[in-house]
């Protein structure tokens, strides 16, 4: 996977974002807020759930380490 090398462009877009409780609140499924985008008729366009997010940080934080130590 290629990391990100700066913006190559932005857009201004209409959307509608919500914001909502999940999670059980237990340490397996902690209580958090998810917000979600959705476009003016209804369609779902996109989600950000921390929670679910942190296994693909953690995947990035050890693909740098392993880069930083391999010289590459």
């Amino acid at each position: 996977m290629n990391r990100p090398n700066g913006v190559k462009g932005a857009k201004v877009i209409q959307v509608i974002e919500t914001k909502a409780m999940r999670g059980l609140g237990t340490e397996k499924d902690p209580a958090r807020v998810v917000t979600q985008y959705w476009d003016f008729d209804g369609n779902f366009l996109a989600e950000m759930d921390l929670e679910a997010c942190a296994p693909l940080v953690e995947h990035e934080i050890k693909a740098i380490k392993e880069s930083m130590i391999s010289g590459h």
